[in-house]
């Protein structure tokens, strides 16, 4: 479907209930892990339910190919690595992949409140790259959570594109999960940037996006010397999913 272009007032209380359904299941995890023992599959469960919620409020529809690609088990630690062009890449990718998720987000969120608590309560990750003793230990935290079953979620862009094109990466990502020995397995969402893009608030709503699971890439076949290849290659496979 082509789409269509909402009215201020339908932008307004999108914006609002948007903020509602964060603050709700953001609380449901803060409170579930007070009186749950495992508060991993809540979480999950949560995010899920949080992520359709959002998504449903602009009326996308997300249109899965290459679920064969997920690990069936958790025996090699996972890293996702997806494209970033919209507001809504995160819910997306919730909804696509439907499994322990936590996105390496920037710290500024764990600064808000409520909001921070769940973040660090489900398990969700930050890394300070002004603080290089800081930064050591996030990595180390990073990867003891991917070796326990967390499929990381990174932006290798760090920001979001504002054109629909793919940036350039950062390379803290790779160093993640050359360390942890991940499979890295590109994530590709299309059209998103016609639902909302970059710092443009603009929303069309009534969308089908498109997300694609790419092949893995087995970081085990590159030395740390090889880190450079090993983005490389990951890049051009989002490139060829992408047809840029």
């Amino acid at each position: 479907m082509s789409g269509r272009k909402i009215t201020s007032l339908r932008f307004y209380w999108i914006s609002l209930m948007t903020g509602v359904i964060t603050f709700w299941y953001s609380l449901k995890v803060i409170v579930g892990s007070i009186f749950v023992r495992k508060i991993r599959p809540l979480v999950d469960q949560a995010m899920y339910i949080w992520a359709s919620k959002l998504l449903n409020l602009i009326q996308v529809r997300v249109v899965v190919t290459g679920r064969e690609h997920m690990p069936a088990n958790n025996q090699r630690p996972v890293l996702i690595m997806c494209n970033h062009t919209s507001l809504y890449d995160i819910p997306v990718s919730a909804v696509a992949l439907n499994t322990s998720l936590r996105m390496l987000a920037k710290k500024e969120l764990f600064k808000i409140p409520i909001f921070s608590s769940a973040l660090r309560r489900g398990e969700f990750l930050s890394i300070d790259r002004n603080n290089r003793e800081q930064s050591i230990k996030d990595l180390k935290n990073a990867k003891t959570k991917m070796l326990d079953g967390i499929i990381l979620w990174v932006a290798p862009e760090g920001t979001r594109s504002k054109n629909g094109r793919l940036g350039q990466f950062k390379r803290g990502g790779f160093h993640i999960a050359l360390d942890a020995g991940a499979l890295i397995i590109p994530l590709v969402i299309k059209n998103i940037d016609k639902v909302q893009s970059g710092d443009n608030l603009t929303l069309t709503i009534d969308q089908d996006v498109n997300v694609e699971i790419c092949e893995p890439v087995d970081t085990a076949n590159y030395s740390y010397e090889q880190r450079k290849k090993l983005v490389q290659d990951v890049r051009n496979r989002m490139l060829t999913a992408l047809g840029q």
